[in-house]
């Protein structure tokens, strides 16, 4: 006689396979957060490409004004300010970028925790089922449900 009957061991089964279908669904969102991150992340650094053409490009042309300073006094006034805010903007933009590989770090490790915790789980369920079916060869008395729940 088993320990526990078809039934019992079917409703066990039924909800570890529904605990590793929500972790898996955890790892999947986990997933796609590490992408929306490192996909920020390259968005940024394009950003700050550009940035940095359009900065030389102000550079270039505030030498070539400063050569015709005697007739181009205001056009230089206005690539000084215009070198100036783009410079506030490249810093702004690696001040981005740094936060956002930040972030891509920090989403790399929780996903490695949450693998590694997800494993642990998996191995633990496969186990305390192993004992329980185990045990069900052991004796020929069928325990009552609260000796069930103790070696789970």
């Amino acid at each position: 006689m088993s320990v526990i009957s078809d039934r019992e061991a079917k409703k066990l089964e039924k909800l570890m396979a529904k605990e590793a279908k929500a972790e898996e669904k955890h790892i999947q969102h986990a997933l796609k957060d590490v992408q929306k991150a490192e996909k920020a992340v390259k968005k940024c650094l394009k950003a700050i490409g550009k940035a940095e053409k359009e900065k030389e490009k102000a550079v270039k042309k505030e030498h070539s004004t400063m050569k015709a300073l005697i007739k181009a006094k205001h056009q230089q006034a206005d690539v000084l300010e215009k070198e100036t805010k783009l410079e506030g903007s490249l810093a702004s933009k690696r001040e981005r970028e740094s936060e956002a590989e930040r972030q891509v770090e920090q989403l790399h490790e929780d996903l490695e925790n949450l693998q590694v915790t997800i494993t642990g789980n998996a191995r633990e369920r496969e186990s305390r089922l192993a004992d329980v079916f185990a045990h069900c060869g052991e004796q020929d008395t069928v325990p009552s449900s609260a000796q069930l729940a103790s070696r789970l």
